[in-house]
């Protein structure tokens, strides 16, 4: 749903989608996680930009980006394959560490293909199931291996897939910790699942502002990279990124 626009000026689109704790689009946290108050502040500072965000699935984003919207999204992964239509920003935060995570019961058996590897579960163990996030970025070694070896279903929200390898019906999700213990919390399981380090797994993955690849797109991450230079030693900046 469309939020509200700024004072009248060169139009930009933030489109969020939920992935707590980067962003949060419903409940009592609402519009508190990571990236949301990154856009606050970058939206602070873009004053002459007349400023709206709408919040839509994650595949609508990349569509609009490849379509050449006036839209930037805060929290891109940079890769080859996006960089076919799409710009980014200096790095505006870390995702760290990126894991194989199960269910705690199912430990001992993962623990037991070790040293865990990617491949080897897409390509060996295909009876274990597992699912993506449709259009996500990850890292360019996993992504391409899960090009290469995609799995039977896919998911449109965090929180849909935590509910699925809880009840068993996913014996595996590849993700970032903090996105784990999040949606760990919210499903009244906080310490339902672990996070296993596996071979492929990059460190670490930046997140980016990612805006669609034409002049204007140019012109906002110029605009976006100078008040990064200046903020991202600030406390406050700071503050929001080791939250």
């Amino acid at each position: 749903m469309p939020g509200p626009a700024q004072a009248e000026g060169l139009p930009l689109t933030w489109p969020v989608f939920d992935a707590p704790p980067f962003t949060i689009t419903e409940g009592e946290h609402r519009e508190t996680g990571i990236f949301d108050r990154i856009r606050r502040l970058l939206a602070s500072r873009l004053t002459d930009y007349s400023i709206t965000s709408v919040t839509v699935p994650f595949p609508r984003i990349v569509t609009e980006l490849k379509n050449g919207a006036e839209w930037c999204f805060v929290g891109g992964v940079k890769t080859p394959e996006r960089d076919s239509f799409a710009v980014f920003s200096r790095p505006v935060a870390m995702f760290y560490p990126l894991r194989v995570v199960v269910h705690a019961s199912k430990r001992a058996r993962f623990e037991a293909l070790g040293p865990l590897s990617l491949r080897s579960l897409l390509t060996e163990h295909q009876s274990l199931r597992t699912s993506i996030l449709r259009d996500r970025a990850i890292a360019p070694a996993v992504d391409a291996l899960f090009r290469e070896h995609p799995p039977g279903q896919t998911y449109a929200r965090f929180i849909e897939a935590y509910r699925m390898l809880l009840s068993d019906r996913l014996d595996y999700l590849v993700d970032f910790s903090s996105i784990t213990a999040y949606n760990a919390r919210q499903i009244g399981a906080p310490d339902a699942f672990v996070g296993l380090p596996f071979a492929e797994s990059p460190e670490p993955v930046f997140a980016r502002v990612m805006c669609a690849g034409t002049p204007w797109g140019r012109e906002v991450v110029a605009r976006i990279d100078a008040v990064l230079a200046e903020e991202r030693a600030s406390p406050a900046y700071r503050s929001i990124v080791q939250a």
